[in-house]
């Protein structure tokens, strides 16, 4: 039986999503006063991603 591999462009996104999530919670947890400007810029993300079909 051979074992099927994992989509490598779907693992690359998952580890891009990943390492996005840390760093946004890092930033969150240092500078607490930047949490507005982060949620604007995932917001603004968000939108870039659904229109370009990320």
């Amino acid at each position: 039986m051979q074992q099927q591999q994992p989509d490598p462009d779907r693992s690359t996104r998952i580890v891009v999503v990943l390492i996005g999530v840390a760093m946004v919670g890092f930033i969150a947890v240092t500078y607490p006063t930047l949490i507005p400007a982060l949620t604007v810029a995932l917001a603004a993300f968000m939108a870039l991603a659904v229109v370009l079909k990320l």
